[in-house]
């Protein structure tokens, strides 16, 4: 803000003070006179001074948005040049500043991004979102130090209060570590793309939400949506609502674009929660290989706790099995420090019927499939599994050497309430091995939590 605007406003600020010193004097006056003629004059005061100060208050506004625009434009300015290198950087503090139930999808391009922010409102906030986006953008770092620097000076230019802002940030970054969160990640078949390309590949909807705290979560919790941008190539626009859609092959690179948004969040508290379609049940997410900034492959499971659960329990036409559901969740509540193989099922028969029976016991929370699943979908052990909304399940994904049961066996002496870590262990355990030889590879963990679901959806599509 050059010298003579600062000065243009103090002193319009200092001329709107004093007349309404003048104002309230003159009103006063008016109050205790009895003459009509002499109040009359004094009301025809009154009009032209309240006139004046509602022309020095538009002088006034004016000032402030030529002055916000040039200062959005200063930062363009600044961000252009680096727009290639700081792209996730700026849609990470982006999605990390606005509301968890904006209803707008972030912008492709900064300027977009900007006005976006502007039209976000502060709240009871001292800050504004786009204050609180800058401030972010400080801390961020992989912001190159030449933005940086240029950044921190526009702040502390431009922010009143800017170093206690970024010491909430850092608060709120810190608290933010000590919460057990939830990536839930919803993959749905577009059934007009399976339809009328028979021969290609299927397409899939894939939405995605934070849960920052999923320990305090109810499905009527805000929770923040987030959106995959994928290159032009990589997408198909479906028929209905001109939704874009991916190959299940390319839903990998989507998950890791959710945690390149997600920030501190993306941390070893993170769970990954992937509903698929109840045919692709045995697909083994957790090995999705992912790729870092720094060129690493990793797979999902290196870094984070990941489990399956199906996309059928959040379709409208699962309703009827919900209090089933909830009652054997309560029943796994109670029993949550007991040993897992004390309330699951040990399963390795291929009748169906009398496994329904066996899931339906009041205290089985749970099974173990002791063979490997050899079928999917509908009129599948999954299927008994989904009709008898039982919460838990546990199972390998292929056959392995007899040795590797006695690994299985030790998973199943831990408490309910460890499994999904005690899971998460073993397949870091397995990192270093061969695929043959240890069960980390290949064990699917089934967690479904009735209280932990997405917002609606619209099914429709």
């Amino acid at each position: 803000m050059n010298k003579v605007t600062v000065l243009r406003i103090e002193i319009l600020k200092e001329e709107i003070e004093k007349l309404v010193k003048d104002f309230q004097d003159i009103a006063s006056k008016r109050i205790r006179e009895s003459n009509p003629q002499e109040r009359n004059n004094l009301q025809l005061q009154l009009d032209d001074i309240a006139k004046q100060i509602e022309e020095k208050e538009q002088q006034l506004e004016t000032i402030g948005k030529n002055l916000e625009k040039d200062n959005i434009q200063n930062l363009l300015n600044l961000l252009i040049p680096y727009k290639d290198e700081i792209s996730s950087c700026v849609k990470r503090a982006y999605q990390s500043c606005s509301p968890d139930d904006w209803p707008n999808p972030l912008p492709e391009n900064l300027e977009g991004i900007l006005a976006e922010l502007k039209k976000m409102k502060q709240g009871e906030s001292r800050y504004t979102v786009l204050e609180k986006f800058i401030a972010r953008l400080v801390l961020d770092s992989e912001i190159p130090q030449p933005i940086s620097q240029q950044l921190k000076t526009w702040a502390e230019s431009n922010i009143t209060g800017y170093l206690e802002l970024i010491n909430a940030i850092l608060t709120q970054k810190k608290e933010s570590t000590n919460q057990n969160s939830y990536l839930i990640v919803v993959v749905r078949r577009s059934e007009q793309d399976s339809s009328s390309h028979a021969n290609k590949e299927d397409c899939y909807f894939v939405n995605a939400w934070l849960i920052p705290d999923g320990d305090n979560y109810q499905r009527n919790s805000v929770c923040k949506q987030l959106f995959y941008f994928p290159d032009a190539t990589e997408i198909k626009k479906s028929k209905v609502k001109n939704e874009k859609t991916l190959t299940f092959k390319q839903i990998p690179k989507a998950i890791n674009f959710f945690l390149n948004e997600i920030g501190e969040y993306s941390s070893h508290k993170l769970t990954i929660e992937i509903f698929l379609p109840l045919d692709l049940i045995n697909e083994a997410v957790d090995n999705w290989e992912i790729e870092n900034e720094f060129g690493i492959i990793l797979k999902l499971s290196d870094q984070y706790k990941v489990v399956v659960r199906s996309t059928e329990r959040v379709l409208p036409t699962y309703s009827r099995y919900h209090g089933f559901w909830q009652q054997k969740w309560l029943t796994l509540q109670k029993i949550i420090k007991e040993p897992v193989i004390s309330n699951f099922v040990l399963w390795d028969d291929d009748d169906l019927r009398r496994l329904l029976f066996e899931l339906n016991k009041e205290n089985t929370i749970g099974i173990k499939l002791q063979k490997t699943p050899r079928q999917t979908g509908k009129g599948s052990v999954f299927a008994v599994i989904l009709s008898t909304a039982t919460p838990v399940a546990l199972w390998l994904r292929c056959h392995l050497p007899s040795e590797c049961n006695q690994q299985i066996n030790g998973l199943l002496r831990c408490c309910i309430e460890q499994l999904t870590k005690t899971v998460a262990e073993k397949r870091r355990e397995a990192i270093p091995e061969p695929e043959d030889s240890h069960i980390g590879h290949h064990l699917a963990l089934l967690w479904e939590d009735p209280y932990r679901l997405p917002p609606s959806i619209d099914y429709s599509m």
